[in-house]
């Protein structure tokens, strides 16, 4: 069962009016499981990024999805399911967030953007501290599989209630940015074949475990910039890598110059024309 409700907002600010009346549902109807002694209220900030001012949603206990009907006259039943980045400390719940879904619904895909628990971990979005990636991949294990968890669970709730929210069972996607690609490969690595997606976007991401995909693993499109300091460009090259050791569909794209936590937005470098990529990409697999 699909519980369901609006979202209320007072005077909202211009990136979040496209969720104004949107429906929510809460993934797991009787609680998160895990989150049961997590304290402290949701905070939203917005703080100046790279990628510009950027809002962000910080101690969320409670996870859902926010859903963002494809444009009537170019439904085409397909459903993506949308994960910001924010190392697991944070949400970017605009530039990696509704600014993703509102691209997919007026190509008549029906977006969930799903709101995933994060807290605030030794290191978390924003921290400047020096370390390994190796130590910082130790520091976000908890919070990577707490993502994982819920990333799971909204699939296998949109698959369950597919007929309700009138999209197609079997062409159900995921997409991640930074934290949420590392989530998304967490669920094509981990999470049963039956909770995957039917095909996925590891935008500017990396697997934290070691792993094989399913020999029938879905098809992938993947995304980074040379000059990223934050995931290192080999990563991608690597999860493209696994894909293509199995003769799996997979397209790498890597821009010279683009940096890191650009969603979909303009930045006057190479990168700005991944959004038409994808988009052809996902017309050459019927998604669109």
């Amino acid at each position: 069962m699909v519980t369901c409700s609006v979202l209320c907002a007072t005077s909202p600010s211009p990136s979040l009016a496209s969720e104004v009346n949107n429906k929510i549902i809460e993934i797991w109807p009787s609680g998160a499981p895990g989150a049961e002694n997590w304290s402290g209220r949701e905070e939203t900030t917005t703080e100046t990024l790279p990628a510009g001012k950027v809002i962000l949603k910080r101690n969320v206990s409670t996870p859902t999805l926010t859903v963002f009907p494809a444009a009537t006259e170019k439904r085409n039943n397909t459903s993506m399911l949308v994960l910001p980045g924010g190392a697991f400390g944070a949400l970017a719940w605009d530039v990696e967030g509704t600014e993703i879904a509102q691209w997919l619904s007026e190509r008549g895909i029906t977006a969930f953007l799903l709101k995933y628990r994060v807290k605030s971990w030794p290191v978390s979005a924003g921290d400047n501290v020096p370390m390994s990636l190796d130590d910082l991949i130790k520091i976000l294990e908890p919070g990577r599989k707490i993502a994982v968890a819920d990333a799971t669970q909204a699939i296998k709730v949109i698959r369950e209630n597919s007929d309700t929210l009138e999209i197609d069972r079997n062409k159900v996607g995921m997409i991640g940015f930074s934290a949420g690609a590392v989530t998304t490969m967490g669920v094509l690595l981990e999470s049963p074949r039956k909770n995957q997606p039917d095909f996925a976007a590891p935008i500017y991401g990396m697997t934290m475990i070691s792993g094989t995909p399913a020999k029938d693993a879905p098809p992938i499109f993947i995304v980074a910039a040379q000059d990223d300091s934050t995931i290192p460009v080999q990563s991608s090259i690597e999860i493209f890598e696994l894909w293509n050791d199995i003769n799996r569909p997979s397209a790498l794209h890597i821009y010279e110059t683009g940096g890191h936590g650009f969603g979909m937005r303009p930045q006057g470098m190479p990168i700005d024309s991944w959004p038409q990529e994808f988009e052809s990409w996902l017309r050459s697999q019927g998604l669109i």
